[in-house]
């Protein structure tokens, strides 16, 4: 009788962990370069696009393989507009978006460049804002190549 309670526990515990190792484990974050739409259960493996912006916040480089990733970073505009040059080189598909905002928080510059644009670079100028510490927002969507952005005082 012990040996067929002793069997029954080891074929219970034999179902659940097949059961529960038969998931198949890979990322499951959406907004990974390798999210994996099958995995069931995370892994740990994620990996994110790559924004690297200069201390002055004035100019920064962006890489991905997929993914989407936003940060946003301070930048000193001792004057009231801004000049922005920005440029793309995807390999598939996605977006680069900078916005900023001037002193008192008015948006004065949103521009986008897509995967999907006849054009992988532009220059613009920012509307008139308030002198001071700007905010400027870089955003990745779903993006696959790199790119980067400068900003200037001025325009």
């Amino acid at each position: 009788m012990k040996n067929l309670r002793f069997l029954a526990i080891v074929v219970i515990a034999s179902v659940v962990a097949l059961s529960t190792g038969c998931r198949k484990q890979g990322c499951t974050d959406s907004n990974a370069n390798n999210f994996d739409g099958d995995a069931k259960k995370d892994d740990g493996s994620c990996v994110y696009p790559t924004i690297t912006v200069n201390p002055a916040g004035d100019d920064g480089d962006v890489v991905g393989a997929g993914g989407s990733a936003s940060t946003t970073v301070t930048w000193n505009n001792s004057l009231t507009t801004a000049e922005l040059n920005m440029d793309i080189t995807p390999t598939s598909v996605g977006s680069l978006q900078i916005v900023v905002t001037d002193a008192n928080g008015v948006e004065v510059l949103n521009e986008t460049l897509s995967s999907d644009d006849v054009e992988d670079s532009k220059t613009v100028c920012s509307a008139t804002g308030t002198a001071g510490a700007w905010t400027v927002t870089i955003t990745l969507t779903s993006f696959t190549g790199n790119g980067s952005y400068t900003l200037s005082q001025g325009c």
